[in-house]
């Protein structure tokens, strides 16, 4: 017989076993000095805590309880919450006004001009973004004729049979290739 689980060592102490499985325990428990000891150790703990005198909770306890979880319910109303969390970033861009020691005028000025600069260096990603698409679609359109050709040849000498698997691995190759850019993306490398 294996070793006792906790389960069988508190019905072995509550007395909850058929005679056989107890007089079976009760065997084991005669060659396995650590199942003893588990044994005794939970009986110490049952009747140390069946000593324990019983705990009554005063009859309006729940009641207590309860109002004091309703007073941390309350909800704030909407524009309180705007309204305090605008106050407190108008306080805090003037602590960073005062502290910089510039002025509001210099301040929207240094905004403008980051503005502008993103916004032209927009245009001149978008223009270059649009010259390499139109590169790309010139060069792609014959490499693309080509191939529609020369599967159009092969075609008509492969069996019908041989261009099925071909497809099927050409599919599978490109569904792993995007599936694996997919993952190379996402993780940002």
């Amino acid at each position: 017989m294996s070793c006792l689980t906790i389960r069988d060592i508190y019905e072995y102490i509550e007395g909850g076993l058929s005679r056989e499985r107890n007089h079976e325990l009760e065997r084991h428990l005669s060659f396995c000095p650590a199942c003893r000891r588990a044994v005794e150790e939970r009986r110490l703990i049952a009747e140390a805590a069946s000593g324990l005198t019983p705990f009554a909770a005063p009859d309006d306890f729940t009641d207590r309880v309860m109002t004091r979880v309703a007073l941390l319910k309350i909800k704030r109303p909407a524009w309180l919450i705007i309204l305090l969390t605008a106050t407190a970033g108008l306080a805090v861009f003037s602590l960073l006004l005062m502290a910089s020691g510039g002025s509001l005028l210099g301040l929207v000025a240094g905004a403008s001009h980051s503005f502008w600069g993103f916004l032209k260096t927009g245009a001149v990603f978008t223009a270059k973004a649009a010259t390499l698409l139109s590169l790309a679609v010139k060069t792609l359109r014959p490499l693309l004729e080509a191939g529609t050709k020369g599967l159009s040849m092969l075609t008509s000498l492969v069996h019908p049979g041989f261009q099925a698997l071909i497809l099927i691995l050409a599919l599978g190759a490109a569904v792993s290739l995007f599936l694996g850019m997919r993952k190379k993306l996402s993780l940002g490398d």
